[in-house]
């Protein structure tokens, strides 16, 4: 969290909002954290990627209370600052979905950014739909996190075959 404040800083770029795929809570706890402790006011938007809202947001909190304890923060967060968007899930976790390939598709050629099917992509989809829906006004600067994991498309080759072949722009 801190590292992109002075990126951004460094840039003179003023965040509005920092959107990111979430699972396993550490991406989002550990920005939580960093966002509230440095009194940002920078919401945090996790699209979850495995869990119903309320489990996801209950898990992220339950981190977000140790780390903030961790960092002689005790009580300096709450509850409210976690925010997860169950929405983008689809069938399951690691189950790709029509807007991850999209998503994937349209970083791809347009930033040349390469997402993975289980975390970036649905955390992509995620944004693109919000964005289309009016959730951010218009001029926010909103931060998408790459959290990584190219390595997982190796292991999606099949439903990929027609992302690829063209057939599907």
């Amino acid at each position: 969290a801190l590292e992109l404040l002075d990126q951004a800083n460094a840039m003179g770029l003023k965040l509005d909002h920092v959107v990111h795929a979430t699972g396993s809570t550490g991406t989002q706890a550990g920005l939580v954290v960093g966002l509230e402790g440095a009194r940002t006011g920078i919401p945090v938007l996790g699209i979850s990627v495995r869990a119903p809202k309320e489990t996801q947001e209950a898990n992220v909190f339950k981190l977000v209370e140790a780390t903030a304890d961790f960092m002689g923060l005790k009580g300096a967060v709450s509850k409210s600052a976690v925010a997860a968007n169950s929405d983008y899930v689809g069938a399951g976790y690691g189950v790709p979905t029509e807007g991850m390939y999209e998503a994937m598709k349209l970083f791809a050629r347009c930033e040349g950014l390469v997402l993975d099917p289980v975390y970036t992509g649905k955390g992509a989809a995620g944004l693109i739909d919000l964005v289309r829906k009016g959730h951010f006004k218009v001029g926010e600067n909103v931060l998408f996190i790459h959290t990584g994991g190219q390595a997982g498309l190796f292991g999606y080759t099949g439903p990929f075959d027609r992302m690829l072949s063209g057939k599907n722009d």
